[in-house]
């Protein structure tokens, strides 16, 4: 299962992405290795670094993206 880490208060954009089959993981808890991180652009209260594991492997802006937009940019790596 794909795994994502999404930044804490982006709640709709967890949601629909848990209802299209993403195993999705609050960022404020993740601790083990994730293939995308979806953060809002927005300054963290801590560095990204410091929150998800360095196998990371796509990063998605979040900010001005609809929920949709989100899922579309997490499949393009994969197209």
């Amino acid at each position: 299962m794909f795994k994502v880490t999404v930044e804490t208060g982006l709640d709709d954009i967890k949601a629909h992405l848990s209802t299209c089959g993403y195993e999705v993981i609050d960022m404020e808890k993740c601790v083990r290795p994730v293939q995308a991180v979806v953060f809002s652009g927005l300054p963290l209260s801590k560095p990204l670094t410091q929150r998800v594991n360095s196998d990371v492997t796509f990063l998605v802006n979040a900010t001005n993206l609809t929920k949709e937009q989100v899922v579309e940019r997490l499949q393009e790596p994969f197209c």
